[in-house]
């Protein structure tokens, strides 16, 4: 099998959005059980409301009609709050390497950075490689942004 490419992740993250999220306080204001699964369902979405509901001996499929958090139902409260926190990163980058001085993994860096066709134009009969274990032109449609 020809050298592999190996895809280094770089990871560029923007914390920009992440800290208008975080800027967000709750307060409970006492320690009631609707209280508390609001709380939950604000830091740590729907699982988290789940978990405390079955702490507290309650079922959550029961309490999710009947709990409101600032006049809004419990699951899209805890929906709300966990759109915020996936959508805090705003830029994620990937950037590709070769693995080592091998030709196939230059080909599969460059079809993957430049273009399955470019790479064709360049290198010529490129459709037998494989990159990470898969034949090249699957690994491009996969990583190409």
């Amino acid at each position: 099998m020809r050298s592999l490419f190996v895809a280094a992740l770089t990871l560029a993250v923007s914390f920009t959005a992440s800290a208008k999220v975080n800027q967000v306080e709750f307060r409970a204001l006492d320690q009631t059980a609707e209280t508390q699964l609001c709380m939950a369902a604000a830091q740590g979405g729907i699982a988290e409301a789940k978990a405390v509901a079955r702490s507290l001996g309650m079922k959550y499929t029961q309490v999710k009609r009947k709990t409101y958090c600032n006049e809004t139902s419990l699951s899209r409260f805890a929906a709300k709050y966990d759109q915020q926190a996936l959508l805090s990163v705003k830029d994620v980058v990937f950037k590709f390497v070769a693995a080592d001085d091998e030709l196939a993994s230059k080909i599969c860096r460059d079809a993957v950075v430049n273009g399955l066709d470019a790479a064709q134009a360049q290198y010529k009969n490129i459709d037998a490689i494989y990159c990470n274990g898969e034949i090249i032109s699957r690994f491009v449609r996969k990583h190409k942004s």
